[in-house]
């Protein structure tokens, strides 16, 4: 619950670091964590652990559900997100699976990068090996979200002997610029960085206040995201001041526009490097445009045994908002060698 969530954040605050060991469970003394009201663990993963995983800058918090014996999964939340982003989907998936669901590096309970150091994609390959090194996979499967989506098949380009699969919400490599738009790109992220830097993170004078906050941002791009999706997030998301007031926990340089966008041919390259299974499901109410997607889709393989693209019901944030429709393709797609023909897959969106 909200209590927890802040007494968690002052342990961090002092430093206390759980690090994960080697074949065991991650934390010996773990810490439970609310955010999820409404979910019953029928799959059986058991209640998540909170994890850290030491850095050079500090650290990269999680939270481990399940048996670490089981599938390794990473699963990978959105731009401004946190790993309370799955906390609806993972109890429903099978206790086969182990997942570690991290917040990226500048959100929710993780250190923020060096003071004046900015959060480029490039930088997220290096955060997920720091991660599945210390777990010591040598192979796993992703489960990522939205931006996150970006990042897993980049990673999986560069190191396709260590990703076993892929599942990818609402994604399917980054957001992209023609390469003669970048040097005005970039002349646009130097001087946002400038405003970035010279405000104070605002406190919010009320728990609700920072709910409210959540979902004024969020439902612009996801007319189904609502109040409990909402204060899902705002767990992880936000932390009581001294004052009495509440702040966001996450870095504001990490709205940040980044300094050298991805390129389209950057993203081509990437994705025809991929060699592992992947799943993309959409939801039907996407912002992301068709025409970004399904060429992208024949650029990593037309075999059906490797490429399947479903269609779901829902918004950007299908997997907090209407986790069970997720849920079932998820099991299917990761404990079985191949994707069965009853997908309901389609061609094009």
């Amino acid at each position: 619950d909200r209590g927890n969530a802040m007494i968690f954040w002052r342990l961090l605050s002092c430093r206390c670091r759980f690090i994960p060991l080697k074949a065991k469970r991650l934390l010996s003394n773990p810490v439970r964590c609310g955010g999820m009201s409404g979910v019953k663990a029928t799959a059986g993963l058991s209640s998540p652990n909170e994890v850290q995983f030491p850095v050079p800058w500090g650290h990269i918090a999680g939270k481990a559900w399940g048996d670490p014996s089981g599938k390794p999964v990473l699963a990978l939340h959105g731009w401004l997100d946190n790993a309370g982003s799955f906390d609806k989907l993972l109890p429903l998936l099978s206790k086969d699976l182990y997942i570690v669901a991290l917040d990226w590096p500048g959100h929710g309970y993780s250190s923020h990068r060096s003071q004046g150091s900015l959060y480029p994609v490039y930088d997220y390959f290096t955060d997920i090996k720091y991660v599945v090194d210390a777990l010591k996979w040598e192979k796993f499967t992703f489960l990522a979200h939205s931006m996150a989506a970006g990042v897993a098949p980049w990673f999986a380009g560069a190191l396709p002997d260590r990703v076993q699969a892929m599942v990818l919400l609402e994604g399917l490599g980054f957001w992209t610029a023609p390469m003669s738009d970048l040097p005005t790109s970039m002349g646009r992220a130097l001087n946002q960085l400038s405003a970035l830097e010279e405000k104070d993170n605002k406190v919010y004078p009320t728990w609700d206040a920072v709910v409210e906050r959540i979902l004024e941002g969020h439902v612009k791009g996801d007319s189904e995201f609502d109040r409990e999706a909402a204060a899902t997030l705002a767990v992880r998301g936000a932390r009581q001041d001294s004052t009495g007031g509440y702040q966001f926990t996450r870095d504001l340089l990490v709205k940040a526009r980044s300094v050298l966008r991805t390129c389209t041919e950057m993203n081509e390259v990437f994705l025809k490097a991929v060699r592992c299974p992947l799943l993309v499901i959409m939801a039907e109410n996407t912002f992301v445009p068709p025409d970004i997607i399904n060429p992208r889709l024949k650029v990593v393989g037309t075999d059906p045994d490797k490429v399947k693209l479903v269609k779901v019901p829902g918004g950007h944030h299908v997997h907090l908002c209407r986790p069970d429709v997720v849920a079932e393709l998820v099991d299917r797609f990761l404990l079985v060698e191949k994707v069965h023909h009853d997908y309901r897959e389609v061609s094009r969106i």
